[in-house]
């Protein structure tokens, strides 16, 4: 079994200096095997230094990042499940659920995972999973105030995974579980 961690849209220090500090030790007293980014990590020194150690990363180029340049794609196997990663700028409307799905069959991936829209999603098109696992520091979309923030724990076990989902709207945090499984080439919940 693989446990990975999926965060994006951190923007520190432009938007935010860290992340719920409940976030925090969550991450911190967990073991992960690597750790997918969605990217507009703004600086990556900076976020690194607002997060506990990270595990192997697959990081891509989101459109705040700046001083290092990321790929725009990552594709990673994981057990029996290929997974593309992307921020998801070049989406029209923002989180176009069936443009990603287009790209993710063009590239012939399970499992999409895009970020850009600050908003937590997990969405079951047509035999794909659309993962999105929101903003881990909780910045909005402009310059100032915070929203709620949320990343993501992704189990994988060869053909089936759980994804938990972490959130907080700066109160309580929340967690909420569902399960997918490829079965005949096609994702499906459980």
């Amino acid at each position: 079994m693989n446990r990975v961690l999926v965060f994006g849209d951190a923007h520190i220090p432009s938007r935010r200096d860290s992340i719920p500090s409940q976030f925090y030790s969550q991450i911190e007293n967990s073991q992960y095997d690597l750790a997918l980014v969605t990217g507009d990590l703004v600086r990556e020194a900076e976020m690194r230094a607002a997060m506990p150690e990270l595990p192997k990363c697959y990081m891509v180029q989101g459109n705040m990042d700046y001083g290092r340049a990321f790929n725009i794609h990552e594709q990673v196997e994981i057990e029996e499940l290929n997974f593309l990663l992307l921020h998801g700028t070049q989406f029209r409307p923002r989180g176009n659920v069936k443009q990603f799905w287009e790209i993710i069959m063009n590239v012939g991936a399970d499992v999409g995972v895009h970020g850009h829209t600050h908003e937590l999603s997990i969405d079951l098109y047509e035999g794909r999973l659309i993962l999105n696992p929101g903003t881990i520091s909780g910045a909005t979309g402009g310059w100032a105030g915070v929203q709620d923030a949320s990343f993501m724990e992704i189990e994988v076990s060869q053909s089936k995974m759980t994804v938990n989902l972490h959130y907080t709207d700066w109160h309580v945090v929340k967690r909420s579980e569902a399960r997918f499984q490829k079965v005949a080439g096609q994702m499906v919940r459980f």
